[in-house]
């Protein structure tokens, strides 16, 4: 058996001082510049170092461009450039040896495509290949560079018919993605196709072998050791060569890099109870030493209205009865009623027809019943973007509810979930989690994104959590985009923190720490917490920023990928990077990288704060992927997005829901 073993493959390239061509950056400033100089000398390599343009031969060609000069490079000082050179080396290689390669537009990483059907043809039309992942990388720790890059593994649906075959063989193409002549590998598509032809199960079956752990693992390591045999073939300029690629297991020598593991929080439910008789699941422990709003609800009466279609009023009742029974065990409502309103039909007028009911207009939640079909489409036909966005105007959350999911799969675990998001939607707070006690006070901020329809990032803007966990505002006004995002989040920011400070802080400082979908930057980030600064300036706050992802290429395998990974395993980098395992199962860990210019650098303090965090999603008892802090803004993002292409949509009505978590 081995241990933890990070994607990390270490090499050796011995460094020295050299003479390297280079040419001044503002020649070719521009992008367009820079572009046709590339396209111009395709044997040559380019890097851009501060003013320079750095440049070195794929192959013996001498053409070079005009005005260059020789310059000094020291490598040893140089990580950038030597792994730039490593980068180039690989994939040139790669490349030589008949590999497709394709460089990942969205991240450092490129693609090296097998021609290898991992179906072996056994599903006609369809092929899916493997894909290796590579990316350079390299950390600076306790004054020792670890250079190196790192390997990771997927698959690649692709279509081998044509439009006219899927056609000839019966297959719908109606809404499905593609060109003139092929059609697109997307979810929809891949369903409909293994529907069709009865191959689901075939293709689910193959797939899911392939996905494991395990094969990543033994995938990665075959590319890892093919290298390493013909390391000796991969070609540097400067005289450099590679003297070895490491692959080793964690910790590394001296301990620069090794694993450790952030515990589990304590949850704290009604009048600070937490679990002393040792309950294993979350909801039994809601229900046994009750929900932390207990106090709000419990003698509260609470209306639920139901909007379904007559067709599917027998399955709904029966789902009203067991809704009920959960919340009156799980919650403690001792004052429940439901009020069920019909339709004639399932279209979009009969679900206008009754959204106005005086009744439904006095629920405190109304369930939205739909099926499959109508949930995919656009917002302004779909019954429920159609329902949510009336009753938010009337300060009612709302919840949709797929028939499907009614008839095929209520069972145990989807009622308690339907339940706790009911909970949520009314405002209820079901746990909070331990607190350290600070010297400084802390609020926390996170920020998240969508696209909008035209392929624009919506920015969702601080979402504020008190370090407990609860939370103390959901207002997301403005939504931005990159245009006014500084402007919106310094104003937001102030208009939030000037009365929660004022409240929370009598003297010495506060801290702020950004929980961020992207790096941060001068031009924003930077630029409103200065201006924040100055708007409170009888205060002193510190701050970090700091950039959570999951786009990197690094994967975490335990046993070699056979065993899984340990809850909130940690493993820090670089003073400002490291990694944070949620998911056991998964090969994928979050990304934490801390911005520089941040004045609070704890690191470790950091992601065990986003660790816990995690374990405060109200969509699931279980920890969720990713940080609510990010995930709950991202979602409002999108839900507004969508919610704005319904007829009528005024944004300001999402202020009479501002409280609860309508979104989630």
């Amino acid at each position: 058996m081995s241990g933890l073993f990070l994607n990390f493959y270490q090499v050796d390239i011995p460094t020295k001082i050299t003479s390297i061509i280079s040419v001044d950056y503002s020649s070719y400033a521009s992008k367009e510049t820079f572009s046709a100089l590339k396209d111009k000398f395709p044997n040559l390599s380019f890097y851009r170092d501060n003013d320079k343009i750095l440049i070195w031969e794929k192959n013996e060609s001498k053409e070079l461009p005009p005005n260059c000069k020789r310059i000094e490079i020291d490598f040893a000082e140089k990580a950038k450039i030597l792994s730039k050179i490593l980068e180039r080396a690989i994939i040139d290689f790669a490349e030589n040896k008949g590999y497709r390669v394709f460089k990942n537009k969205h991240s450092n990483s490129w693609e090296i495509l097998s021609s290898k059907d991992i179906l072996n043809k056994d599903i006609e039309g369809l092929v899916v290949n493997r894909i290796v992942h590579f990316a350079p990388c390299f950390f600076s720790k306790e004054n020792k560079l670890l250079l190196g890059f790192s390997l990771s593994t997927s698959l690649k649906n692709s279509f081998s018919w044509s439009k006219a075959e899927f056609e000839k063989y019966g297959i719908d193409i109606k809404g499905l993605k593609g060109d003139e002549e092929r059609i697109f590998a997307n979810r929809q598509s891949l369903k409909r196709f293994l529907e069709t032809k009865g191959a689901t199960t075939k293709y689910d079956q193959i797939v899911n072998e392939e996905n494991k752990n395990s094969k990543a693992f033994s995938v990665i390591d075959v590319f890892y050791k093919w290298l390493d045999k013909n390391k000796a073939e991969i070609r540097f300029p400067f005289e450099l060569s590679l003297n070895s690629i490491s692959k080793k297991y964690l910790p590394f020598e001296n301990e620069l890099i090794k694993s450790e593991i952030i515990g589990k929080p304590q949850r704290y439910f009604y009048s600070n109870r937490k679990n002393t008789q040792g309950l294993k699941y979350y909801d039994q422990m809601v229900k046994t030493y009750q929900p932390y709003s207990l106090e709000l609800y419990q003698n509260k009466q609470i209306n639920i209205g139901i909007i379904c279609p007559s067709e599917y009023q027998g399955e709904t009742e029966g789902f009203i009865k067991k809704i009920e029974a959960k919340l009156k065990e799980v919650f403690h409502f001792n004052s429940l009623s439901f009020y069920f309103k019909t339709t004639i039909t399932k279209d979009l007028e009969s679900y206008k027809d009754v959204i106005y009911d005086e009744k439904l207009l006095e629920c405190d939640l109304i369930y939205i019943i739909v099926n499959e079909l109508q949930e995919k489409l656009s917002p302004r036909n779909s019954p429920y973007f159609v329902c949510k966005a009336k009753f938010i105007g009337n300060g009612i959350p709302t919840q949709d509810i797929q028939i499907e999911t009614i008839r095929q799969n209520l069972n145990a675990f989807t009622m308690t979930n339907i339940a706790l998001n009911s909970y949520a939607k009314l405002g209820g707070t079901a746990w909070t989690i331990e607190k350290e006690d600070k010297l400084k006070d802390e609020l926390v901020i996170g920020i998240g994104s969508t696209l909008s329809e035209n392929g624009q990032f919506v920015l969702g803007i601080a979402q504020v959590f008190h370090n407990d966990g609860r939370y103390m505002t959901g207002d997301c006004s403005p939504l931005s985009s990159f245009e006014n995002y500084a402007e919106n989040l310094e104003n937001h920011l102030f208009k939030t923190l000037k009365p929660l400070v004022e409240e929370m802080n009598q003297s010495g400082t506060f801290r702020l720490i950004f929980h961020l979908f992207k790096s941060a930057s001068a031009e924003y980030e930077i630029k409103a917490i200065n201006g924040l600064k100055e708007r409170l300036s009888d205060y002193n706050f510190e701050f970090a920023l700091v950039h959570l992802a999951y786009g990197h290429n690094f994967r975490l395998y335990y046993n070699d990928g056979k065993s899984e990974i340990n809850q909130g395993t940690y493993i820090q980098l670089s003073k400002y990077t490291a990694l944070l395992h949620f998911v056991s199962k998964s090969d994928l860990p979050l990304k934490i990288d801390l911005d520089k210019r941040s004045t609070f650098t704890s690191l470790f303090y950091i992601a065990k704060q986003i660790y816990w965090f995690s374990h405060l999603s109200h969509r699931s008892y279980m920890p969720s992927k990713r940080t609510v802090t990010i995930m709950y803004p991202s979602l409002m993002a999108k839900m507004t997005e969508e919610l704005k292409k319904v007829d009528g949509w005024d944004y300001e009505r999402l202020k009479a829901v501002s409280e609860k978590l309508w979104f989630i």
